[in-house]
């Protein structure tokens, strides 16, 4: 069993990349069944939190740029 279900790889400066591989949840006991997919439940809600956050960020930054003053050239 040193097959690993999750695999995060991550560099400083650089993307946070993770890996979800199915394990073969047939080998497992039940309690441990149950915690992998507690488990797996528990990083879709992270990973959904963190495209929340960036959907937000970048919708306050198209807001932000269309707030400016424009210079308008009187002839």
């Amino acid at each position: 069993m040193s097959e690993k279900i999750f695999e995060v790889e991550h560099s400083a400066g650089e993307e946070l990349v993770v890996r979800i591989r199915p394990p073969k949840l047939s080998m497992l006991s039940d309690e441990t069944r149950e915690h992998i997919l507690s488990a797996r439940r528990e990083m879709l809600l992270a990973l959904r939190s963190v495209l929340d956050a960036a959907i937000e960020y970048t919708e306050s930054q198209e807001k932000a740029k269309g707030k400016g003053r424009k210079k308008i050239e009187v002839q």
